[in-house]
């Protein structure tokens, strides 16, 4: 069994799809402005129109000002106000992105797509409580996934699950990868604000969609004063990190992570050069920098880059960043399916602190404490073991089929278990006894996708990462759709848990506790103990149903298992898979111990520059 460098990064960061997957394309077809949609905002007013499912939906609200010219690579700055009605009635632009499936665009679009002026929101409102002057509606604020280098909000239609559950749904744009998070010296130059030399100005973006929903929600029928955040795989990890920021203090109530992860990067692994005694990132900012001097002639190699850099003032530096073009800070960059790594999440102390989440999570004074579901799907890592032509070859050029079912179920296990392990049971077990707002979990296990001739879900994807987004939006003709994934046979079982899996979201939203659904009917949801069932298992009837169950997973399990896996080929397998599950996701910093590694064999081996085949 080969532990897979590339595809771990990326199942720890976000979601990939298979090259015949796509996105739902935004709308085409021109909205009609509606008069009962005015409404006042702090910068002006808007006009939103009417939508499916009985809501009222506006679309592109400006946020922040456009991070264009001198504000690229700063906090975003307050938008500038407007007079006459302003039209939201169609997506923008999504953030500038390398072209993959997760865009919503044709593909023909080009190699790299997207808009700076890209900080927008939409909003969807049921009719009948948009006009209300009492009761106002649980907000959800949904933030995408997609590894922070891809995707964008206007794949997510929020008008059935505004509708379905009576709550005022916002999703957001985000500044992503190289432009949504870089920390360098030359940005922190004297007289730059702590905020604009932070590096983490996606993290600001999310801060300031949120801002404006305290502002301006109530406008809309929704209660700032019941805010939910939400997201799925990167977006799970936005959550988290919006939970530790202080910045975003008072501005939410509840937290959903759906595939969330808890690494965030230290300064030096987002800056340092790969061969320095602390190694940066594979595409830290100085290498990032390397190879935009050698895209733009000024550098021939590698090795003349770094003398470069070390040559360059951090005006000069400063200056070279700014004078690139959108395309040319992406120009070199190669990710599959459009997504590419890149350092995100930066502890720089002001908008993260210093310190890792879990550090954080053991002291409910060190974060913002409110109540939280986190969760994972049995089988996280088989969407990107699937696309790896090491465990799947692709028959007449696109037909999947599993070579070693036995490898790639081993894998699958440790990098999906991996992910429950430090996401959900960690995070929920120093929750839970640090005092502080209650914590649930669930994990997610349907495994009925349709199996013919062609190929077998069941085996191929099983409760694989990304798929039970469909099910809170309640929208499986859009978003990732697969050819044959749902059947006449499964769409009934599919379409009862998805409808159970809201309830429980939307009572969430509601109350701070999933408790039976918001019907009232569902299986008891508890919050998580250490003494007593605390995971809620997500399933359909046939197989089991909604069940409170208790089964850990913890770190320490799964080193145990791959100490003694006799499956594992040679030391270097057994080597390489120890440090991408415990070292690399995080910097080591919460489950990593050289002792533990040494003791494996694994000495010969420096563990941050171990390789591994492709």
């Amino acid at each position: 069994m080969k532990p897979i460098v590339k595809l771990l990064l990326l199942a720890v960061a976000g979601v990939v799809t298979f090259n015949y997957w796509s996105a739902r394309s935004p709308e085409t077809e021109p909205r009609i402005p509606d008069p009962k949609t005015q409404r006042e905002t702090r910068a002006g007013p808007i006009i939103g129109s009417a939508d499916a499912d009985n809501t009222y939906a506006w679309l592109g609200i400006p946020f922040a000002a456009p991070p264009l010219k001198d504000l690229r690579w700063s906090a975003p700055h307050p938008v500038e106000s407007w007079k006459e009605t302003r039209q939201v009635v169609g997506f923008r632009d999504l953030c500038v992105q390398l072209s993959g499936p997760l865009d919503g665009l044709p593909e023909d679009s080009g190699p790299i797509v997207g808009s700076e002026d890209c900080l927008y929101l939409n909003i969807w409102s049921p009719q009948a409580h948009s006009n209300a002057d009492g009761t106002k509606l649980p907000v959800m604020f949904w933030i995408h996934g997609g590894g922070n280098t891809i995707g964008t909000a206007n794949t997510y239609n929020g008008s059935k699950l505004a509708s379905g559950e009576q709550v005022v749904v916002v999703t957001i744009n985000y500044r992503l990868g190289f432009f949504g998070w870089m920390s360098h010296p030359a940005l922190r130059i004297a007289g730059r604000d702590p905020l604009d030399s932070s590096g983490n100005y996606a993290n600001l973006d999310m801060i300031a969609a949120l801002t404006w929903v305290q502002d301006n929600i109530g406008n809309f029928g929704g209660d700032p004063d019941n805010v939910t955040i939400f997201g799925e795989s990167a977006g799970g990890l936005n959550v988290f990190t919006l939970m530790a920021s202080p910045l975003a203090s008072g501005l939410f109530h509840q937290a959903i992570a759906q595939s969330g992860s808890v690494g965030t990067t230290p300064r030096w692994r987002a800056e340092n050069f790969q061969n320095d005694p602390e190694p940066g990132e594979i595409m830290s900012s100085r290498e990032w920098l390397s190879l935009q001097l050698q895209n733009t002639g000024r550098a021939t190699d590698p090795a003349a880059a770094r003398a470069a850099q070390e040559l360059m003032s951090d005006i000069q530096t400063r200056d070279f960043m700014y004078s690139l073009s959108a395309e040319q800070i992406l120009e070199g960059i190669n990710g599959g399916a459009g997504m590419y790594s890149a350092p995100q999440s930066i502890r720089d102390g002001t908008v993260l602190p210093l310190d890792s989440l879990f550090t954080l999570f053991l002291d409910p004074a060190r974060y913002n404490s409110v109540p939280l579901i986190t969760g994972s799907n049995r089988d996280e890592a088989k969407l990107f073991l699937a696309q790896s032509p090491e465990f799947v070859e692709r028959r007449f050029g696109f037909l999947p089929r599993i070579i070693d079912e036995q490898a790639y179920n081993a894998l699958s296990a440790y990098l999906s278990d991996n992910w429950k392990a430090t996401a959900v049971d960690g995070t929920a077990d120093l929750i839970a006894a640090n005092g502080g707002k209650p914590v649930f979990a669930y994990r997610w296990d349907w495994d009925e996708g349709g199996k013919s001739f062609l190929v077998d879900y069941r085996k191929l994807l099983g409760a694989a990462h990304g798929l039970e987004v469909a099910y809170i939006f309640n929208s499986f003709e859009g978003g990732i759709m697969a050819p044959g994934l749902y059947t006449d046979e499964n769409i009934p079982g599919r379409d009862l848990l998805a409808a159970q899996m809201r309830g429980y979201w939307s009572e969430f939203a509601r109350t701070g506790s999933p408790n039976k659904g918001r019907d009232g009917t569902q299986t008891q949801w508890t919050q998580w103990t250490t003494s007593a069932p605390n995971l809620m298992r997500l399933d359909t009837e046939a197989d089991g149903g909604l069940q409170l169950v208790k089964e850990p997973m913890t770190t320490a399990m799964l080193k145990q298992r791959l100490s003694e896996d006799q499956n594992i080929p040679d030391l270097h397998s057994r080597c390489s898979l120890h440090v991408q599950l415990f070292l690399l996701a995080n910097a080591g910093d919460d489950v990593w111990d050289e002792a533990e590694y040494e003791a494996l064999g694994c000495s010969e081996f420096d563990p941050w520059s171990l390789e591994v085949s492709p």
